[in-house]
């Protein structure tokens, strides 16, 4: 009898772990607080374009920016006071708020942020552009006439490679860390079982880096010759082609999604306003503001859509609400055809507002939030964005930057409490706890939303937007600080308080849709990217070019 009953103790489990097996498959047992996931962050941006200056970083280290004397006041003032001087997402700050999971957004520097500016003089310059982001440059890198932005991403991508794995190791806390690239669905996995292991995935930040300068700036991107080019250097990081014209080498890292607009014009389309009236005194006025796609932009769509190669999803992060509007059209259309593209929308805030509405369509510019909580930008997602992203089976992460999430009455909330005590921090939390629970509120009245067929707090994530943020949310500075956020969004949900005049406490327990606090905490944190992750690598080939035909 005994023996029967430690029969049963050993095997059963087994028993019911297989009956379960398809059912984990799809949804993998997570404890929250083993990892968390970012899906945006801007970690190589500092040691990656500093390389060439006199000191050496690596990607583990902080980074704190010079501000010397000569750097331009006028561009420091234009930029506000709250720009972080410091780096956010050095991976041993990763590795310190156990955020184990991140989507590295790679973006050659724009020429005209380094060259534009009227406020640049031979004597500040190099000083201001350290100083406003982190970068030590050398002379020669802050004179450059023209950039080949697609060889730089390589250059980048070729950097963090050169340092992952065994290749390089950092220790932290006693423990020997390291960083590995994400190719497939089995080293997601692998990696996470590691609690000193980092996993790394990579995304690009700007249609520019598919291109060249040269047509940018001359506003030539209209020529077939430009379109040739973008094209091929899609095709490059699909792993259709060798990774340059004299090698036979593919890429073997997936590129997971793409923003096709950042803050000047590349030819593809319009991209919404991010900037102060400041903000565009020191950096110029750009033309595409507000526009829609390009005939370009239409059809670099298709090109990095296409199955063909490794589908590289697109961002809606930056571009203008007539680029976005045509993009949801176009993937409705494929849907008919039985391709499922889901929408990505990295590092985003909620407007709360709807296309229809007059508010949301009124000119972006500094009176515009006057009287709101949240950011009624057109940079920020509307009711239609939030209902096609989650039609769509797509991802939303929330950024932790104040300026992007908050309206006029949500910052004078946080400048009003001093920074470190208890209602500073829960104004900040109340503002990022308001635009998740906006999304939550929009989708769920929607006359598609299924909650038995997914919930829409499955798109939600976090995307800090880490090393690229104007305004950070001081309770939360940098990633270090992931575990506390996640800590604090359990505890705001056990005991749900009202937030301004959006929600009561009744409201957000009823949005809650019966889950648990814990539960919903670890959708936000960590589960969610996950999953979306490991389904988009599981459907990518694991190898490109002839070793693909091995």
């Amino acid at each position: 009898m005994r023996n029967t009953i430690g029969f049963l103790l050993f095997f059963l489990p087994l028993f019911l772990l297989a009956q379960t097996e398809e059912e984990e498959q799809a949804n993998p047992p997570l404890k929250l607080g083993q990892f968390y996931a970012d899906i945006h962050i801007n970690s190589s941006s500092k040691p990656y374009n500093s390389r060439t200056g006199d000191m050496d970083y690596t990607i583990w280290e902080p980074i704190f920016h010079d501000c010397g004397y000569d750097r331009s006041s006028q561009m420091m003032q234009a930029l506000g006071p709250y720009l972080p001087k410091y780096s956010q997402a050095h991976f041993a700050a990763l590795a310190q708020g156990r955020s184990r999971l991140s989507c590295m957004a790679l973006s050659p520097v724009e020429r005209p942020l380094i060259n534009g500016s009227s406020f640049y003089n031979d004597r500040n310059k190099k000083s201001t552009v350290s100083c406003m982001t982190g970068i030590v440059a050398n002379q020669l890198f802050l004179r450059q006439k023209e950039m080949d932005y697609f060889a730089d991403l390589l250059g980048n991508i070729e950097y963090l490679q050169r340092f992952e794995g065994d290749k390089s190791f950092y220790y932290f806390q006693g423990k020997k860390h390291q960083y590995e690239i994400i190719r497939n669905a089995e080293q997601l996995d692998s990696v996470l079982a590691s609690p000193y292991r980092l996993g790394i995935l990579l995304s690009i930040d700007g249609g520019h880096s598919l291109g060249h300068s040269i047509y940018i700036d001359e506003n030539i991107t209209n020529l077939e010759e430009y379109s040739d080019l973008m094209r091929k250097n899609i095709r490059r990081l699909k792993g259709l082609l060798p990774i340059s014209d004299n090698t036979d080498e593919y890429i073997q890292t997936p590129i997971l999604w793409i923003s096709l607009a950042k803050n000047y014009e590349n030819g593809l389309g319009g991209m919404a306003n991010s900037w102060s009236r400041d903000e565009i005194n020191v950096f110029g006025k750009v033309k595409a503001i507000n526009n829609g796609p390009s005939r370009l932009g239409k059809e670099i769509i298709e090109e990095l859509t296409a199955r063909e190669g490794r589908r590289i999803l697109i961002d809606v992060k930056h571009m203008s609400y007539r680029f976005r509007k045509y993009y949801y059209q176009a993937i409705e259309r494929a849907s008919i055809l039985g391709e499922k593209i889901p929408v990505v929308c990295s590092h985003c805030g909620i407007s709360g507002l709807s296309w229809q509405q007059r508010n949301y369509k009124r000119k972006d510019d500094d009176s515009k939030n006057n009287t709101s909580y949240l950011n009624h930008w057109t940079q920020n997602l509307s009711e239609e964005d939030l209902v096609n992203i989650y039609k769509s089976g797509g991802l939303i992460g929330i950024p932790l930057d104040a300026s992007v999430l908050g309206g006029q009455l949500a910052l004078e909330e946080i400048q009003m409490s001093p920074e470190g005590s208890l209602q500073r921090k829960k104004a900040e939390l109340h503002l990022f706890m308001a635009n998740l629970l906006t999304v939550v509120q929009l989708v769920s009245k929607s006359s598609g939303y299924n909650p038995k067929r997914r919930s829409v707090w499955d798109i939600i994530a976090l995307g800090s937007d880490f090393d690229n943020i104007k305004q950070p949310l001081t309770a939360y500075p940098n990633a270090s600080s992931t575990a506390k956020l996640a800590e604090d969004v359990q505890e705001f949900l056990t005991q749900p308080e009202n937030i301004s005049s959006l929600f009561t406490s009744r409201q957000i327990e009823e949005l809650m849709e019966g889950l648990s606090p814990e539960e919903l905490t670890e959708k936000i944190m960590a589960k969610n990217a996950y999953t979306f992750i490991k389904k988009q690598l599981e459907l990518q080939p694991k190898l490109m070019g002839p070793q693909a035909q091995k």
